[in-house]
């Protein structure tokens, strides 16, 4: 080998050396060099690792690095061992830092000269101090999260994205009698706990639909009853909930008793409250039945002295009109009225009702009434009135401890693009305003912001229900309307209700009374159970030109009509009979009379009538009690198409 060759290998050596040495100093990883123990070189990661310079950890033993002998002598007896077995060794230990930390190494070493053992290793030195308090941070959240579920008062299962059950917590197995051995797939638990086809399709459609749709971290309720192993049925509250993993947590909270004690509830509240209606209407009632008796003993008395009734009558038909008016405000109590608008005088729509509002509010509270001047009419149903101020009165009550105030004011309002800006929703015109007052204990601003959603209620367990606000709420909507609350605590409440102005004139009994229809004199075949009801509406019918055909019965009738010779144009049938009803009377007189046309009439309200199937919703229906012109007008109605 010439000189000028020997040069230029040793001179690519050096080049070798000096790019290793580069790479040594300037990696990533702490690098160093240990024989027998002694540190004989140290890169800069190391040294900024263990807070040494490279001079002071140079020429020293190993041994510096330790927090205590037990790990010194750890590594290195497991370091060789791994070392023989597979020619290098890896081992997790602890180093003490110059300032005295305390930190994780991962350290992995390789003999310099795999031979000779005593030549020494080099080592690569990893701090995974931060990576292992992650790990151990999750490994305790995951120890926490399984202890939660395990020990959770409700049932808890995991589903994967296949729909196998892979988690089942002890909960579930107290609630269900099923565990993972007897669902281990989503479809066989579908099967026992939804054993009917059509409502497990249902159930199924819900829970793909959730799962399909919802995102990671959301959360969507479903109430379902359930079918357990022993062949019990529970209700049951079921919150999925989808993971990122794409697995899904679904709790379940066994809710059959909550169920059974609302319903208890609600019914407890509804006796109390129909129990305390059913003392305000007897008493009411008795009134108008005195007066009724009363009036018409006058009548006969004054008819037997040759003396002018009319008075006498003019009293008896107001007490029975009165009457009548409690029916459909018992009705409108319980819902079961049909929305009836008309054009209202609001100011005597409230006078009609103090009676009752002053019942509702008790003796220790003073009831003002304020009626505003040349109030404009609305087009409501007089019904929806009763239950607003009903309600609001009754919240007035429960507001007030001992003696206090309401007062009920009505007027007329203009609010502007200003107000109507300031309020949402509001949408400028001209409105009748009603408004109830209480000296009660008022409300903070975020009670308020809740008021009108149903079920939320301030009254403790059994005094509320939620749904009062709610439904004066849909009401004012339903009508086009809007409502404003203003409350403080401890200076009492204030709801403002603006309904829209109608153009048209307020309808009134004396109107009603003037407006008599047109009779005619086509035959009309009445039937009615209750002899002095049909004796009335013939006399009425009789009156207005018609040939009247009359029955007790619906077999009477078939009898009238099979003998009746010549055309019957319209069938009046009470609905509710006994051995027949309404409807199956004119399907019976059908064949007989292809032309025949009917009207019903019923103390029972035609949508629940129609609810039962005895009538089609739709078909001409009359309410009773019902005046001369309310049937004379449907009759001629009805007759005309």
């Amino acid at each position: 080998m010439t000189e000028e060759s020997s040069q230029s290998i040793q001179n690519r050596l050096q080049e070798s050396e000096s790019r290793l040495r580069s790479i040594f100093l300037a990696a990533p990883v702490g690098i160093g060099v240990v024989v027998n123990r002694v540190i004989k070189d140290a890169n800069d990661r190391l040294c900024y690792m263990t807070g040494y310079s490279r001079d002071e950890l140079v020429g020293q033993s190993s041994r510096m690095l330790y927090s205590n002998e037990a790990d010194y002598a750890y590594v290195g007896s497991e370091k060789y061992r791994q070392i023989a077995e597979k020619g290098t060794g890896s081992v997790e230990t602890r180093w003490r830092r110059k300032d005295g930390t305390v930190i994780n190494v991962l350290l992995s070493s390789t003999p310099l000269n795999p031979a000779d053992l005593s030549a020494g290793v080099t080592f690569t030195a990893l701090d995974i101090t931060e990576q292992k308090l992650t790990y151990e941070e999750l490994q305790h959240e995951k120890e926490r999260f399984q202890s939660l579920i395990q020990n959770a008062p409700f049932g808890m299962i995991v589903i994967d994205e296949n729909g196998n059950f892979t988690y089942a917590n002890p909960r579930f197995t107290e609630i269900f009698g099923y565990d993972l051995k007897d669902v281990p797939d989503g479809k066989r638990w579908f099967e026992l706990a939804y054993p009917d086809s059509e409502y497990r399709n249902q159930v199924v459609s819900a829970w793909i639909e959730d799962l399909k749709t919802y995102e990671p971290g959301e959360k969507r309720p479903r109430i379902f009853d359930v079918t357990c192993k022993d062949g019990s049925r529970k209700t049951i509250h079921f919150i999925p909930v989808r993971l990122k993993t794409c697995q899904n947590l679904v709790a379940c909270e066994d809710i059959t008793e909550r169920i059974k004690l609302e319903d208890q509830l609600r019914k407890a509240q509804k006796m109390e409250s129909v129990g305390r209606l059913a003392g305000g209407v007897a008493h009411d009632f008795n009134n108008m039945l005195q007066a009724i008796m009363g009036y018409t003993e006058l009548a006969m008395l004054n008819i037997r002295q040759g003396a002018d009734p009319d008075a006498n009558l003019a009293q008896i038909s107001q007490a029975a009109q009165r009457s009548a008016n409690l029916v459909r405000q018992l009705l409108a109590f319980a819902r079961k009225q049909t929305v009836n608008p008309r054009v209202l005088d609001l100011n005597k729509t409230v006078t009609s009702m103090l009676e009752m509002l002053n019942r509702i509010i008790g003796e220790d509270i003073e009831l003002l009434w304020k009626p505003g001047f040349d109030t404009w009419p609305v087009n409501m149903d007089p019904a929806q009135i009763d239950q607003i101020l009903a309600n609001l009165l009754v919240n007035s009550r429960d507001a007030i401890a001992g003696v206090g105030r309401v007062i009920i004011e009505t007027g007329n309002a203009v609010p502007d693009e200003f107000y109507c800006t300031a309020n949402p929703g509001f949408i400028p015109g001209q409105y009748v305003l009603l408004t109830v007052s209480d000296t009660g204990s008022g409300m903070d601003d975020e009670t308020v912001s809740h008021i009108f959603e149903p079920f939320f209620t301030t009254k403790e367990m059994g005094k509320g229900t939620g749904l009062g606000l709610a439904m004066v709420y849909g009401i004012v909507k339903q009508n086009s309307g809007f409502i404003n609350v203003y409350s403080e605590p401890g200076h009492g409440t204030t709801f403002k209700i603006y309904l829209p102005r109608c153009q048209r004139q307020a309808e009134t009994e004396d109107m009603a009374q003037e407006q008599i229809s047109p009779g005619g004199t086509e035959t009309v075949l009445v039937v009615e159970d209750e002899k002095m009801l049909l004796e009335l509406a013939v006399t009425i019918l009789n009156e207005q030109g018609y040939k009247v055909l009359s029955a007790e019965s619906p077999e009477e009738a078939l009898t009238i009509a099979r003998e009746y010779n010549s055309p019957i144009h319209l069938l009046v049938t009470d609905v509710v009979m006994p051995g027949m009803n309404g409807r199956e009377l004119k399907e019976s007189l059908a064949p007989l009379y292809p032309e025949i046309k009917t009207i019903y009439m019923s103390g029972y309200t035609a949508d629940i009538i129609a609810n039962k199937g005895i009538i089609e919703k739709g078909t001409a229906f009359l309410q009773k009690p019902f005046t001369i012109n309310a049937l004379a007008e449907k009759v001629r109605q009805v007759i005309e198409g």
